[in-house]
């Protein structure tokens, strides 16, 4: 959760970050991922704010302190060994905090398992385009190659069918969509309001995506709220 759990300051990392299309302005996997981000973090905070009014509420939350301490414990004690977590002294005890570590594991478990996943059948469906492996020698200079050297390396046939197979499944959308949960624990009115003030800010991205893409050619059509799943599907 350090530069990797916040995904401005990763597109900052490299150098690739703008909000008006300045840089890389065909980066359409930055702009509509920070759209989400950015709803995301705002549906959080909002959640967040509605029960922890006070610094004490989290403070004194032992299943709250129990999560960060499972978060930040290594590997090998048993926890998940998340580094970054801010997890200040053993506790979580500022509001920011808790946002943070909730929006960060919420787009990652839906946004960038939807950007990384879905495209794979599109890249790896052709095997020629991005071969699993190759047969042979990998080449070992920058020599001209034949066309039929290159035939040569490439995999037989069902290795072939076999990546074409696992990409097609794993290119899915198989769960229910990102604010469209499976079962529903929210009756508070107030939480209601938040979760219906999600959907329809996913619903005017979706609409700024779509009027985007009827005019590009080549389109983007992986990250739309509709199709995003809720978190990772196992």
């Amino acid at each position: 959760m350090n530069i990797e759990g916040n995904y401005a300051e990763f597109l900052k990392s490299r150098g690739v970050y703008c909000n008006d299309g300045s840089i890389l302005p065909t980066f359409y996997q930055r702009d509509d991922s920070m759209m989400l981000y950015e709803a995301i973090r705002d549906y959080v905070t909002k959640y967040v704010n509605l029960y922890y009014d006070t610094n004490d509420k989290i403070i004194h939350d032992v299943e709250i302190q129990t999560f960060g301490q499972e978060l930040t414990k290594s590997k090998s004690d048993g926890g998940c060994g998340i580094l970054g977590v801010p997890f200040e002294n053993g506790k979580f005890s500022k509001a920011d905090q808790l946002i943070e570590v909730f929006t960060s594991v919420i787009f990652s478990s839906s946004v960038l398992h939807a950007a990384s996943n879905f495209p794979q059948y599109d890249a790896y469906g052709f095997p020629p385009n991005y071969p699993t492996k190759i047969r042979g020698v990998p080449p070992k200079n920058k020599n001209p190659l034949k066309e039929e050297d290159i035939v040569k390396s490439l995999i037989d046939k069902s290795t072939t069918l076999d990546a074409m197979v696992i990409t097609r499944i794993l290119s899915e959308r198989s769960t229910n969509a990102l604010g469209d949960f499976e079962v529903t624990y929210t009756y508070d009115p107030a939480a209601v309001k938040i979760v219906e003030e999600f959907r329809q800010n996913l619903k005017d991205i979706s609409l700024k995506m779509h009027q985007r893409n009827e005019k590009l050619v080549q389109k983007y059509e992986y990250l739309y709220p509709e199709e995003i799943p809720n978190s990772i599907s196992t």
